[in-house]
């Protein structure tokens, strides 16, 4: 449903200027569509091209009614500032980094002579 969402944008957005279409947070519109979107999932690229016809055929006329409704929403949203989501590699190396440094610190202070 992903890929769906994202060329219904593409179409709905074409005739947009460039300033309107760049200001848009195409995140919060490609979230907003999707959490009123069945979802469609596939294990294998014959999965996918079924998926996506099927998003077509039985939901077209939902997927682009959502898409609508989620660009006049974000675009009627004063800009937001948000934290982004982390792709799940950096959440991990980012994991890792903390690990280490509570580790040194836990080293350091066994180190230390607290009672004297």
């Amino acid at each position: 449903m992903e890929e769906l969402v994202e060329e219904e944008i593409d179409r709905q957005t074409r005739n947009f200027k460039p300033e309107t279409a760049k200001a848009l947070n195409r995140i919060d519109v490609v979230s907003y569509a999707l959490n009123r979107l069945p979802p469609l999932y596939a294990s294998s690229q014959e999965g996918v091209y079924r998926q996506k016809q099927r998003g077509l055929q039985q939901f077209g006329q939902r997927l682009r009614a959502a898409v609508h409704q989620s660009l006049k929403v974000v675009a009627q949203q004063p800009t937001r500032v948000t934290t982004p989501l982390l792709p799940q590699e950096e959440v991990e190396a980012e994991m890792q980094i903390a690990r280490m440094a509570l580790e040194e610190l836990a080293d350091s202070m066994a180190d230390l002579d607290l009672e004297g």
